[in-house]
């Protein structure tokens, strides 16, 4: 009887077990929220121009900051005509509007709604509209255009702009055509004027192509490339003289297991157009290799990412047995002991792509990586898909290794697009074991509890030339410029959220540096040392610098009598600088020094490797400690696990204020406060300089040859020539703002006078004149003294310049449309 009670017990446990495995099973695959990223749904926006497209947009589900909103520009000719067409994929589109303002976006010029889309043969859907609000020559006016689809409303971008004798079609035709070219050796031989080579003894690099790389590698040398995904060319600048030009594509190349390999590549042209042929003046070409780890890419040597760039961004664990890496906008973790490579996250699809998966405007930053194969990390830029499609922001995830899956934990929207989020959040983006959330964006330092999705601004009015972060981003440092505080430098710990004020003593004042290590670097100057010159350029010399922890410890002091440290930078493993002596109210270089950062370099448990090979040139790989446990690694593709869409809002809008904008080979390139560093950076690197309200301030290769001002239009404060920026500021009122062009050359200066606004040229302790004109041979100087203008020759009017310290101001016209 005993037995049988016992066996009956038995099998009510058994029963029992089963139904609550069943009912927990059930219940987890009820509540399973794992699934593959939604896909893209938004439709493409394209310009024709003639019978070739351009300027391929992508939507926004949110209105966007216009002077935030560069992107592509749309010339228009004199009869304002623009053709669109859009690509709705299965979406669909029901009607377009489009709205015309001024470029920092303050008044709207234009805006009206198409009613009628006409339908091609290849599904697009295209409309041509007629500007007809009067539009300034050579000013640019931001254009927003709205497709009413499916999903609501989506947005998107581009500016437009009046210039005469622009010859776009032909320099997009040009583009294409040079890039096919490059794919046929045979085609490719016609394209050898258009080079300026140079020796290429040192190899192939098809990650860094130029102009001056020769004829074998602009033809992709030994990798017999195809064209897998045909790209539309993007028109960064154009103008009467030149024209830059951005191309996107993707090449399939065979390996040498014959096994297929996709690149996504960029090129940038710019061009000037003439009579007899288009002459290319400038060429660059990057491509980075789509990670297939399908492919051989594990053996002993470490793990083969292929053609990229050598600045591989990458994190690992505590004992070197996992390393996470992004490659290409995806992020990747291996892990040789297991024998296991996971593709943690990406906006490609695994078939079937299109260019809106394939667009790279977004970054990521590893923030840790845990020893069970967590990784938590931060992206930021476009969303290309997924339950943010068409939002510009940043998203903070958490990935589990034991479940395969990506959780957001906070999703913070941005009016701004990823070339102006990458400016502040590229400078810092951390986040701290107690899940919170620290960013620099808009001038302010803000804190988010990633938890609760609460925020605070932990510091306003930040300026990045005195805000610096250590190489972990675990530390940070920023000069107080405003409040009771102001003048002292303040540093955070962000692990223990601990700070730590250091005040200037009397006579004194502070300057950020940098970080070696964890360790503060700032530097100490007397009020004494600070030299203004005639027209209030202010030069700083350092008497001290120090290198303190964070507890205050000073690890070392630098002083030299009598000399004072300027042009200092901190690096990683050096910190350079020049000692200087004074020279009347500047500083004279005297000679150079350095420290070096004497921190014990470690065993590396990752490191950078650069290979050659005959078919792909250089190539990139990463070296680990750790040998691989085969070198056929199980493959495994994270889930998105879906939460409630409860995004974080913080005030994104950046304060106003002089801002210089460079661009340069298709990108933002820096943005500055003093203008005259922006002309010599543009100039530097052949690109433009913008202002905030996006009027042009400077744009390389675009001076015609000789220009004459009448002097009667140049306003009466601008023709006493005075040198004293704020009185020609409240001369001017609010039609005009001063541009301080002081230490540019007369050449850069040129520009200026050619864009019809007189500049300002001192030439001597109490003397100046306004350049009005020039020519080929002579500048047209205006002397308020007599009222007279005379041709003075170039190379006297750059010696007199140069003598008097090339001090020159100009001023551009304020929007008042």
């Amino acid at each position: 009887m005993k037995k049988i009670l016992r066996k009956g017990a038995i099998l009510l446990v058994i029963f029992v077990a089963v139904v609550a495995g069943t009912s927990l099973l059930m219940n987890s695959q009820s509540t399973d929220n794992r699934s593959d990223m939604n896909d893209a749904t938004l439709p493409e926006v394209m310009v024709k121009i003639g019978s070739t497209q351009a300027n391929k947009m992508y939507g926004y589900k949110q209105q966007m900051q216009t002077d935030f909103m560069r992107g592509s520009i749309t010339p228009l000719d004199t009869t304002k005509k623009v053709t669109f067409e859009i690509n709705p994929y299965s979406d669909t589109v029901t009607g377009l509007a489009y709205e015309v303002r001024t470029s920092d976006g303050s008044k709207v010029m234009e805006n009206r709604k198409i009613k009628n889309l006409t339908k091609e043969e290849n599904g697009y859907l295209s409309t041509e509209i007629e500007i007809g609000s009067d539009l300034r020559m050579n000013q640019e006016y931001s254009m927003q255009i709205t497709l009413d689809t499916n999903e609501g409303e989506v947005y998107y971008y581009t500016r437009v702009v009046s210039r005469t004798q622009l010859n776009t079609e032909e320099y997009l035709q040009f583009v294409k055509d040079f890039s096919v070219k490059c794919l046929d050796k045979e085609q490719a031989d016609t394209l050898a004027g258009y080079l300026e080579a140079e020796d290429t003894s040192s190899g192939t690099n098809f990650n860094n192509i130029t102009i001056n790389s020769g004829l074998s590698n602009i033809s992709w040398g030994s990798l017999s490339p195809k064209l897998y995904m045909e790209g539309v060319p993007l028109i960064d600048d154009i103008n009467e003289t030149t024209a830059s030009i951005t191309l996107n594509y993707q090449i399939s190349a065979q390996n040498d297991e014959d096994k297929t390999e996709i690149y996504d590549v960029t090129e940038f042209y710019r061009m000037r157009y003439t009579e007899t042929r288009i002459m290319l003046l400038d060429f660059k070409r990057s491509a980075t290799k789509v990670f297939d780890p399908s492919q051989t890419v594990v053996s002993d040597a470490g793990l083969l990412l292929g053609i990229r760039d050598k600045n591989v961004t990458y994190a690992v664990n505590g004992d070197g047995k996992i390393a996470v890496f992004e490659q290409d906008g995806d992020l990747w973790s291996y892990a040789p002991s297991s024998g296991k490579i996971t593709r943690i996250f990406s906006f490609r699809k695994d078939e079937e792509n299109d260019s809106r998966y394939v667009r790279n405007e977004h970054d990521i930053k590893i923030i840790r990586v845990a020893d069970n194969g967590d990784v938590d990390f931060v992206l930021y830029g476009y969303m290309n898909r997924g339950v943010h499609e068409g939002y510009s922001g940043v998203c903070v995830y958490h990935y589990n290794s034991d479940r395969n899956v990506v959780e957001e934990k906070v999703f913070i929207p941005s009016t701004e697009s990823y070339e102006f989020l990458k400016e502040d959040l590229g400078t810092l983006t951390y986040v701290n074991k107690n899940n919170q959330l620290f960013l620099l964006f808009a001038q302010k330092l803000y804190q988010v509890d990633i938890e609760t999705g609460t925020s605070e601004v932990l510091e306003e009015g930040i300026k990045q030339n005195h805000f610096v972060v250590s190489d972990t981003k675990a530390h940070a440092a920023w000069l107080i410029t405003s409040g009771d505080d102001q003048g002292k430098i303040r540093e955070i710990e962000f692990d223990s959220l601990k700070t730590r004020d250091l005040s200037p003593e009397n006579g004194q004042k502070l300057r950020v540096l940098g970080f070696m290590n964890e360790d503060l670097v700032y530097g100490i100057l007397s009020d004494a040392d600070i030299l203004t010159d005639a027209n209030g350029h202010e030069t700083e010399g350092l008497s001290t610098f120090r290198i303190e922890s964070f507890k205050g410890k000073v690890k070392k002091e630098y002083h030299q009598d009598g000399l004072y440290i300027t042009n200092v930078t901190v690096g990683s493993t050096m910190m350079e600088f020049e000692l200087s002596a004074k020279s009347g109210n500047a500083y004279a270089v005297q000679k150079k020094d350095n420290i070096m950062n004497n921190k014990k370099a470690s065993g590396s448990q990752v490191d950078v490797a650069l290979i050659t090979t005959n078919r792909a040139g250089t190539m990139i790989r990463l070296t680990m400690n750790q040998k691989p446990e085969t070198d056929n690694p199980l493959l495994v593709y994270s889930k998105i696990e879906s939460t409630e869409d409860s995004p974080v809002t913080l005030d994104t809008t950046v304060p106003q204020g002089e801002l210089y904008y460079v661009y340069a080979y298709g990108t933002l390139d820096r943005i500055y406060t003093d203008p005259a560093a922006a002309v010599k950076r543009a100039d530097d690197q052949t690109g433009v300089v913008l202002n905030r309200a996006q009027q042009y301030v400077w744009e390389r290769g675009n001076k015609k040859t000789k220009m004459q001002l009448n002097i009667e239009d140049v306003p009466e404060i601008i023709r006493t020539a005075n040198w004293k920026k704020k009185e020609l500021q409240d001369g001017l009122g609010d039609a005009g703002t001063v541009i301080d062009l002081t230490g540019c050359s007369l050449d850069s200066v040129l520009y200026e006078v050619s864009a019809q606004r007189p500049v300002i040229a001192k030439t001597g302790e109490n003397s100046s004149v306004v350049i009005v004109g020039y020519d080929e041979y002579n500048t047209y100087l205006y002397d308020p003294s007599t009222g007279q203008t005379a041709p003075y020759g170039l190379n006297d009017s750059t010696a007199l310049f140069e003598s008097a310290g090339n001090v020159f101001l100009t001023y551009i016209e304020n929007i008042t449309e």
